[in-house]
């Protein structure tokens, strides 16, 4: 019994929940990667039905608040987590990722010198960064290459478990208002026996819908790949990174 009337028995019986309660909190670390690799695997939904669990949770994770990120829709929305990551969380093991996103966003939405300084955020500040390697992405070079035969996609392999994710490359051939417009373009190239899909953003209240096409794991192959589907389809195409 302690002064206060306390026996010392609940004393230290409370002391030991609260250091198990704490044990246990820092056990259940949320495991990110497991959960990219499902969105990765086209099983956002999975991931979206959990996150309101994660987030409160684990309110101030940047892993959390960076697959919110990933599965917000609005483009600008999403821009503002990812910055929100950064600024609070820089030295975290998902400051580069947020990084990279905001580059890809701006890049997509034609604010091209805005990208390419995050670009140059992403090599000054994290130089050992997956992502910190030349990812710029551009219109295709003056110089046409030589023409050379249709390239197949190399496959994608999944990445180990534990790690990021693999940047792959892929060819925007058109950003369409009208959803028609862009299925149409799909199915010419899924008729030519291209691999293709329409990815939608919301930005500012606007849907835009980017037909990709092709996957590849280095960006030379999809540069070939981008100025033969220009020819081919007199199309105005860039590539980018995934």
């Amino acid at each position: 019994m302690n002064r206060f009337g306390v026996p010392l028995t609940l004393v230290f019986s409370v002391l030991f929940s609260v250091t198990v309660f704490c044990q246990t909190q820092q056990a259940g670390e949320p495991d990110i990667f497991k959960r990219l690799e499902l969105i990765e695997k086209g099983q956002a939904d999975v991931v979206r039905a959990e996150l309101p669990t994660l987030m409160t949770n684990f309110q101030t994770h940047p892993g959390v608040l960076y697959l919110q990120g990933v599965l917000t829709t609005d483009g600008n929305e999403a821009s503002k987590i990812f910055q929100s990551i950064l600024d609070n969380f820089p030295r975290s093991e998902w400051a580069d990722d947020a990084l990279f996103k905001l580059y890809q966003y701006y890049y997509s939405i034609g604010l091209y010198k805005t990208a390419d300084q995050k670009m140059e955020q992403l090599k000054r500040d994290y130089p050992y960064s997956t992502y910190a390697t030349d990812q710029r992405v551009s219109e295709e070079p003056k110089a046409t290459p030589p023409q050379a035969p249709a390239e197949t996609p190399t496959p994608v392999t999944r990445p180990a478990k534990g790690t990021k994710p693999t940047v792959i490359y892929t060819v925007q051939a058109g950003t369409f208002s009208v959803l028609q417009n862009a299925e149409e373009l799909r199915a010419r190239f899924e008729k030519d026996g291209y691999a293709s899909h329409i990815f939608t953003i919301v930005n500012s209240g606007k849907k835009f819908h980017k037909v990709w096409v092709g996957e590849f794991s280095k960006e030379d192959e999809a540069r070939r790949f981008s100025t033969q589907i220009s020819k081919k389809y007199q199309l105005s195409t860039i590539v980018v990174p995934r």
